[in-house]
């Protein structure tokens, strides 16, 4: 099956792990439930998939937060009568064995003689559970490095807290967040909100506890390949640089090459300060409270760059998705970058590279293949906070780069795309034989692969995958259909390429059997979502290969011929030989003794047939 498009983007979002919420016993807990103090406790809800508690959570948060609670005599209604202010942005410390040692600290955090962040209050008093508050408390919390005690102008943070919701018409209580300003020097990875915390009186005298989450996200992009007989180095990669306020749409627009990680992707500016609104989420079960990120104020940027060139440029790239060669991160052992939260995106991302093949059999041959192409839906690059995205890119021997002539746009002209392979035969017969190539025209399409809750392309058997295929000349998300869209089980490992053939008429020893599949509209993401994708569902029953087949034009084989008595020589004719594998091969017939010398050999062909187009992704399920 030829698979038109060489890079297929596999796209997993990091789920995150809800508050754990387990209560402490012993010595802190019956210190907590005898005391009308109020105390608190933190977990912090980390993209590693756990919680972390204790000592671990207080590092996370640089040993302190701020914390802003109301109490309310009726049930919560926005208004300053009832929404008491009883902490006013108060600052809380960690401190390692402190718990028990006065009656407003019960699990190692106190607050009681610290310095608010910024508050009316002169100094930080304890605080006591007001009964008559009969309809509750509500806590919010955040935690900076890059804050101080109090606040300074200075800061490369700076958090105010939002008393009203600002929309009279439609009052929401999950609008009452923080506005926040981050300058380009701020650690975004060190900047935490916890979730909306409302607390019933039948919990008075329990530690309030808290549930942070990272106010950004974090994005990882890693690259591998699959072509047989060469190792692969990205050369470089292009960016738009012309088009600041658009978003990008056309490739022949990146032409602006770049020795980092980049690609065509509206997202926030990181280079100078923004202030964004942090809200609640509300009418979705699953995400009540949990803080989201919006309305950035110093607008966006086109192009997105990751890394600093040392994790990808040049470097041979592995041979697995599950062992890919990542961008540079901040650490050496999860790769991940931290980016601004972008829920609101509504563009695709755009990536455009060249990259250098050399030969692994001691020739050290090198080709250089320009202008490959690939598409990530923009359903796939809505960042939200406090989640990690991994993206994989895959490199096969289906590339739609070029290895010939360009334009002045790095993109490929008329010679074809995709690596054809030389490929040599030997006819011993007496006549002069000649191979002749045939070259079918390659579609432009990406194809990504999603699994729900899985990290890199490590595929489960009796788990869904979800496959999308974007067109690369309109950036949109093609409507699969049952005609044009099949999911096969492969019977041994392949390539694209060798699927192709199979498919077109080579014989590659492979089965392809048919795999039940649905056509979908929906894809559920990572954050308990649902995100508007057309794509085609299947679950694969066992571990093995399994190729996804986009048919843009179905290949008809052409059919040929004995020749007969009947036929003559004809100098203008084309003649074909049969291998014994069941192909035909076209052969050169240069006199009309070699004609007849040979004619019970050859063949005619009957009907051309149709060359078959099709976008092919082999994947490997665990």
């Amino acid at each position: 099956m030829k698979k038109n498009l060489l890079i297929m983007a596999a796209i997993a979002s990091a789920t995150l792990v809800s508050c754990s919420n387990e209560e402490f016993t012993g010595e802190e807990a019956s210190i907590s439930a005898e005391s009308n103090a109020i105390v608190f406790k933190s977990n912090t809800s980390a993209l590693t998939r756990a919680d972390l508690i204790g000592a671990d959570a207080a590092a996370k948060l640089g040993n302190a937060f701020v914390v802003y609670g109301t109490k309310h005599a009726a049930a919560e209604d926005g208004t300053a009568a009832n929404d008491e202010v009883v902490f006013d942005n108060f600052l809380v410390e960690w401190g390692q064995g402190t718990a028990g040692t006065t009656e407003s600290n019960s699990s190692d955090w106190e607050y009681v003689g610290k310095a608010a962040y910024s508050s009316a209050v002169s100094a930080q008093g304890i605080k006591y559970w007001d009964y008559s508050a009969a309809e509750g408390y509500t806590f919010y919390a955040f935690s900076s490095t890059d804050i101080s005690y109090p606040a300074s102008p200075n800061d490369a943070v700076s958090v105010t807290k939002v008393t009203t919701d600002g929309n009279a018409n439609t009052p929401s209580l999950y609008n009452k967040g923080y506005k926040v300003t981050v300058n380009s020097s701020a650690k975004l990875e060190n900047l935490f909100f916890s979730d909306r915390a409302p607390v019933a009186k039948a919990n008075y005298g329990q530690p309030v506890s808290l549930t942070f989450r990272n106010f950004g996200a974090k994005v990882r992009v890693g690259f591998y390949e699959t072509i047989p007989g060469y190792s692969v180095k990205i050369d470089k990669f292009y960016i738009d640089a012309d088009g600041p306020t658009a978003p990008v749409t056309d490739f022949a627009a990146m032409n602006d090459a770049q020795t980092v990680f980049a690609a065509s992707l509206q997202n926030v500016k990181r280079s100078e300060a923004q202030t964004l609104n942090v809200t609640y989420f509300d009418n979705q079960t699953t995400l009540e409270n949990r803080p989201k990120v919006t309305q950035p104020t110093a607008g966006y940027d086109y192009s997105l760059k990751l890394g600093n060139g040392t994790g990808i440029i040049n470097k041979v790239l592995g041979t697995t998705s599950s062992a890919p060669t990542w961008v540079a991160g901040l650490t050496a052992n999860n790769y991940y970058i931290p980016v601004f939260p972008f829920e609101a995106n509504e563009s695709p991302m755009l990536i455009k590279l060249d990259f250098t093949l050399t030969s692994t059999d001691g020739t050290n041959e090198e080709i250089h293949v320009k202008g490959a192409r690939a598409i990530v839906p923009a359903e796939y690059v809505k960042w939200k906070s406090n989640f990690a995205y991994t993206y994989i890119f895959k490199i096969s021997d289906k590339s739609n780069g070029t290895t010939g002539e360009v334009d002045g746009n790095g993109d490929p002209t008329t010679d074809p795309e995709s690596l054809i392979p030389i490929t040599f035969d030997a006819v011993v017969v007496d006549i002069a034989g000649e191979v002749q190539e045939t070259i079918t025209s390659v579609s432009t399409n990406s194809i990504t692969t999603y699994a729900e809750g899985v990290i890199a392309d490590e595929y489960k058997a009796n788990s869904p995958i979800y496959v999308a295929v974007t067109n690369n000349a309109t950036n949109a998300v093609i409507t699969p259909t049952a005609n044009n869209a099949q999911v096969y089980q492969l019977s041994k490992a392949a390539s694209e390429a060798e699927v192709f053939a199979q498919l077109t008429g080579s014989p590659m020893g492979i089965t392809m059997t048919a795999v039940t599949s649905t056509i979908e509209t929906t894809v559920p993401l990572a954050d308990g979502t649902t995100a508007a994708i057309d794509n085609v569902k299947f679950t694969p029953a066992a571990a093995g290969y399994y190729a996804y087949v986009y048919t843009t034009t179905a290949y008809v084989a052409p059919t040929y011929a004995a020749l007969t008595d009947n036929d003559n020589y004809d100098s203008s004719m084309t003649y074909y030989l049969q291998s014994q594998s069941g192909a035909y091969y076209p052969v050169t017939v240069k006199s009309e003794a070699a004609f007849t010398a040979n004619k019970t050999k050859l063949f005619k062909q009957t009907a051309a047939g149709t060359a078959g187009v099709y976008d092919i992704k082999v994947i490997k399920v665990q």
